[in-house]
Order: C-alpha cells, then structure tokens, then sequence
C-alpha cells in the first residue's frame, strides 16, 4: 500500500474517531445531566413528601388529642345532664308534697293542723269539765290564734314553693346549657372525626407514593452507579498511550 493511502486512511479514522468521540461525549454528558437531573427532582420529591407525613402526623396527633378533650367533655355533660334529671324529680316529689299539704289545708283545716297550743287545748278541757260554753273574749281569741297560725302555715308553704320553683328553673336552664355545649361538642367531634378520616387518608396515599418514588429513586441511583463504573473502567488507558497524549498534548500547548 502506498504512503498516500496510508495517510489517507490514518485522516480518516483519525476524523472519525473524533467524531465519535464527540458523538459520545455527547451522549454521555446527556445521559449524565438527565440522571443529574432526575435525581436531583427524586430527591426534592422524598424530602418533600417525608416533611408533609411528619406535618401530617403532627396534626393527627393534635386531632386526636382535641377528640380526646372532647370525648372527656361530652362524658361530664352527660353525667351532669343526668344529675340534673335527678335533681328536677327530687324537686317534683317535693313540690307534690307541699301541694298537696297546701291542698289539705285549704280544704280541711282542723286545729291540730294550724298549732292550736296546748294551754289553749286545756282551756277549752277546762271549760267542757265545768259544762261552760267558752266565753267571747275567748272565742275571739281562738280565732286570731288560729287565724295567725293558719296564715303562717300558708306562708311558710308559700316560700317552700317559692323556692322550689326558683331551684326548678335554674335545674333547667342549666340544663339546657349544658344540652347546648354538649351539642356543640357533638358537632365538633363530628370535623374532628372527619378532619382524622382525611388527614390519614392523604397520609397513606403519601406514604405510598413515596415507597415507589424511593424504590424509583434505588433502581435510578444503581444504574447511574454502574454505568459511572463503567464508564471508569474504559477510560483507563495504558503507560504507552498515556504518555503519547501528553506529550503531544504539551507540544500542542507549546
């Protein structure tokens, strides 16, 4: 073969192997920066994710602290609401009672019933033995006691209704504030209940989604680590060749 056709032939492999080293540098740094790339976007992704499961988690634990405040509370309401009932039947058996002691005097005083005295009982003994009908002035005086004794027993019954009916009205309208708070409560439990479903809910989508972003992330991570060990092992170039390049790299320079 001829010098010129050796020449010619050393031009052209010399030109292609430029070209294709070009090519592949090329392609390697595309390769290279894509996996940078979506590395880089995994990453972002995990640590994302990973710090919205942990926000997550705070606020289960705070959601379930407040449905445990409230579960406490709706007990308290209800055992107060029962207490109540309780209160209001003791108040009615009494407000009976004293009705019907009301009702007994108004329709059949005797008496005994309004607390005629005992000195008074003697006196009229007294007159009965010695066969006297009991004078006016006595009769008289009969009746203011018996009127003064009757007016009291009302007036002590009176304020037994009274006061009765003022512990009957405060009975319910404790009550009813305490129906109302328990209501609220009752409805609070229900977002919290429903704040709990979604918070989970929203969790176990995250927490899914990150396993297979990790197990993405894992795949990516080795394959780079390979192909980066490859790409090592060839370009480890032999004594000879290693100082032809760099002596015609420093001729170059010159």
């Amino acid at each position: 073969m001829s010098e010129h056709n050796i020449n010619g032939n050393v031009a052209s492999e010399n030109s292609a192997a430029r070209e294709r080293g070009a090519s592949v540098a090329r392609e390697y740094e595309r390769v290279v920066n894509t996996f940078n790339k979506v590395l880089l976007l995994k990453e972002k992704i995990r640590l994302s994710v990973e710090h919205r499961i942990s926000e997550l988690e705070n606020f289960l634990a705070r959601n379930e602290e407040q449905l445990g405040t409230l579960s406490r509370n709706i007990e308290i309401y209800e055992l107060n609401i029962s207490r109540s009932v309780e209160n209001l039947e003791e108040l009615l058996i009494e407000e009976t009672k004293t009705k019907d002691e009301y009702n007994n005097l108004l329709h059949g005083v005797s008496m005994e019933t309004v607390g005629v005295t005992a000195v008074e009982e003697d006196s009229v003994k007294e007159m009965s033995l010695q066969e006297r009908g009991p004078s006016t002035e006595n009769l008289i005086q009969q009746r203011h006691h018996f009127l003064d004794n009757l007016n009291s027993s009302f007036q002590k019954l009176d304020n037994e209704l009274q006061s009765i009916s003022f512990l009957q009205t405060e009975m319910h309208n404790a009550r009813s504030e305490i129906l109302e708070k328990k209501e609220q409560a009752l409805e609070k439990k229900i977002i919290l209940d429903e704040n709990r479903h979604d918070l989970e809910e929203e969790r176990e989508q995250l927490e899914s989604d990150l396993e297979i972003s990790v197990k993405e992330e894992e795949v990516l991570t080795l394959e780079y680590a390979q192909l980066i060990n490859k790409v090592e092992g060839s370009i480890l170039l032999g004594d000879d060749i290693d100082r032809i390049l760099f002596s015609s790299l420093g001729t170059v320079d010159d």
